[in-house]
Order: C-alpha cells, then structure tokens, then sequence
C-alpha cells in the first residue's frame, strides 16, 4: 500500500471513529439526560462531562435573560467566581453575543488573528487563543451559547470538536425547553386546581343556598296552599272562586319551581338515588299518558299514541322516568292549539335500543335555539312577547334523566312542522359500544 493511501485510509478512520464517537455521545447524552427537568443539574452535568471528557478547561453556558437583550452564566467549570457573577455581555457583544445574535456556531484557532475578534485579548485570563462558541436553539429561537476554551493537551480544535459541543448544546436546548414547557404545564394545572377548589366552593354555596331557599318555600307555600283548599270550600261568587284558582295555580307552580330546582341539584351532583326495575316501555307509556286525555280533550287538542305491541324490556327507574313523561307530554300539550294533535309513539327499530318520540303540530323550537332550551331557565320562543307558563327546567331535568338511563334526549331536526323530541335507552342486557 502506497504512503498516500495510508495516509487516506488513516483519515477515513479517524472519520469514522469521530463519527462513532459522535453518535455514541447522543445515545449517552439522550439515556442520561432524557427525563431530566432540573435545568440547574443537567447543565451543570454537560459543563463538567465537557471539562472531564473533551479536556477543555474553561467550560461554560450563558443564557439570555428574560429581555433577552443579555447573557449571563448559568454553568462553568474553569471559571472564577468573580467572572460568573460580572460576565454579562450584551447580544451582537463579543464573541458570546455575536453567537446570540447570529445563532451561528463559532471556532476559532487563534483569536489573536481573527478578523473580527483579533482586537480582543483574554488578559492572562485564557492559556489558549483557541475556542469555541456554539448557539442553544429551540428551533429557529436562540436562548443562549455554550463556550468552550483552553483545550488541553492541544491547541488546535476541529470540525470534530465543534460537533461534539454542538451535541451537547443541543441536549442542553431540549432540557430547558422541556423544563421550561413542564413548568408552564405545572403553573396551568395549579391554576386549573386552584379554579376546580374554587368551582367546588361555588357549587357547595349554590347547593347550601338552594336547598335552604327551598326549604324556605316550601313551607309557607304548603301553608298558603293548605289555606287555599279551606277557602276554596267557603267562597261563593263565581268572582271569588276565579280568584282562589289562581291563587291556587300561582301558589303550585311556585312549589314546582322549588322542587324541579332542587332535582336538578341533586342530579348534578350525582346525589339523587335511582332504582331500576325491569319494564316494558309501551305498558308504561300507557299507564303514564292515561291521565292526560281528560286535560288534551278539553284544549281540544287529539292525543294519539302509537306503541308498539312487542317491545324488549327495559331498566328503568319507574318514579324518573314518570317524570319524564310528564314534562314531555305537558310541554307538547302546553304549545299545541286546539285542533291539533299530540302524538307519542315508541319502538325498537334501532338495535338494542327502545326509541321513545313526543310528536305535536304546536309552534316547534327554531333549531337555532333547541340546544339552548336543554340549559337551566331556558325556553324556546321570544320570553319577552309571549313567555310560556313554565320553569325551564322541565328539558334539563328530563335529559339528566335520561342520560342517567343510559340514553340520549334529543329534537328531531328534519320534522317539517311542530316539534318532535325523541329519547332513547339501551334495551335489557343491551350495552352501547
């Protein structure tokens, strides 16, 4: 083998060799420093890997400061205390800052005779004119440089060396951007704890203030309506009666409002007991609706049930899912005019499921505002022109019910006139994916 291709495959191998080492580092660098978040003892760690293993003598991270207008030493080996505390170059100052600001790596062989730092002298403070000055990026953003000076053993540094420390910037940059980015989540979810014990506080004070006003209701208003019966029973004009009535349906509907508020309490927080019992759907709707054909003949309103004859059974709370029916079929009856009708009808066309729908030819929800009537106090039309008798929680509390069922509750969008609201539950031994 000639000299010359000694000397070539000699260089390949020290080619390889560096590249070994520079990968090995990586690998080393992401094992050791990968799950660290304390940004103190990582870059102390990389200044003294970089002193012990490299052989530089003066190691050191400078960061920039919040403003980022200047840097200041974070990490050093080689360096006196003195100089960490008064080193505080300005970005585009020196060599630091040139690197700040360019976000350039740096290595120089002799800053003596450097065209643009030749005129800066280290003053006994460097036994070496070599260095090098690497950028800490996180992405395209500079938060600081990693130096490295007086290389012993040798004076001159190569692409190797400016590699090798580029690797080490580079683990530095993603631990203080991890550290940095772990802070912030800690700082949100403190403040996200912090807003949740507040919410708490706020549902505990709501709960505390409705149950007391309920009970503060309730009482005189079983008190009132008692006096109501017993005065009912002794006037004689058709004038006095009209007006016990609507003493009497002012003073009920006031009761209503205290019970449906405390429910949509108690569902809310999950305190309200429910009892299932195996039903069939269409044996119970009947039952349920049977009472109202009395009050739709006399608003002159058709009640038409349509159920079908064989049906899965179904887990329900019987008492719950009554009330249900009730606020359905009283919202249905509520917005039909005489002469219209008030259709309920149920089936199982959907697998595994029993499909309950309130259908009437009343004046319908706009669907711009049919979620907004599932919201507490909350009621379809102008409230301001024509406010329909009610509370606005008869939906809410109804598709609480429901979901507590296992079911959904919700309005037919495609019925071309009146409204069409539908719930479904799973049917027995049934379970939803």
């Amino acid at each position: 083998m000639t000299h010359n291709a000694m000397e070539r495959e000699a260089a390949r191998y020290r080619e390889i060799s560096d590249r070994y080492t520079e990968l090995s580092t990586v690998v080393r660098l992401g094992l050791e420093l990968g799950v660290e978040l304390n940004v103190e003892h990582v870059l102390e760690k990389i200044v003294q890997q970089i002193h012990e293993e490299l052989g530089f003598g003066i190691v050191s991270i400078m960061l920039l400061s919040d403003g980022g207008d200047y840097l200041s030493i974070s990490a050093s080996r080689g360096l006196g205390d003195d100089i960490v505390a008064s080193s505080r170059p300005a970005v585009g100052e020196g060599i630091a800052g040139w690197v700040a600001k360019e976000g350039e790596p740096l290595l120089v062989n002799n800053i003596e005779t450097h065209p643009r730092f030749g005129k800066l002298r280290s003053h006994g403070r460097y036994s070496s004119k070599s260095l090098i000055c690497v950028p800490l990026k996180v992405g395209r953003r500079i938060i600081g440089v990693l130096n490295g000076n007086n290389r012993k053993g040798s004076d001159i540094l190569t692409e190797h060396d400016l590699r090798l420390l580029s690797i080490y910037a580079s683990q530095a940059s993603v631990t203080i951007e991890r550290a940095r980015l772990y802070r912030s989540l800690e700082f949100q979810a403190d403040e996200l704890s912090a807003a949740y014990n507040q919410l708490k506080v706020l549902d505990r004070i709501k709960a505390d203030f409705i149950t007391n006003v309920s009970h503060e209701f309730r009482t005189p208003v079983t008190v009132i309506l008692g006096y109501l019966e017993l005065l009912k029973g002794s006037v004689e004009t058709p004038e006095q009666v009209e007006k016990v009535n609507i003493a009497m349906d002012a003073s009920y509907r006031l009761a209503k409002l205290v019970d449906d508020s405390t429910d949509i309490l108690r569902l809310d927080s999950g305190s309200m007991p429910f009892f299932f019992h195996d039903e069939n759907m269409g044996e119970f709707l009947r039952e349920a609706l049977y009472k109202h054909a009395d009050r739709t003949a006399e608003k002159g309103v058709k009640l038409e049930m349509d159920l079908e004859k064989t049906l899965p059974p179904v887990s329900i709370d019987v008492g719950k899912m009554r009330d249900v029916v009730e606020k359905l079929i009283d919202n249905s009856i509520k917005f039909t005019s005489a002469g219209g009708y008030v259709r309920v009808s149920c089936s199982a066309a959907k697998k595994g499921w029993v499909t309950v729908a309130f259908e009437d030819s009343g004046s319908g929800v706009p669907t711009g505002e049919q979620e907004r009537v599932f919201e507490y106090f909350e009621q379809g039309g102008d409230i301001m022109t024509s406010k329909p008798p009610g509370t606005g929680l008869g939906l809410p509390i109804a598709k609480a019910i429901i979901v507590r069922h296992g079911g959904h509750l919700w309005f037919d969008r495609d019925h071309p006139k009146g409204c069409r609201i539908l719930f479904d539950i799973p049917a027995k031994d049934f379970h939803a994916e």
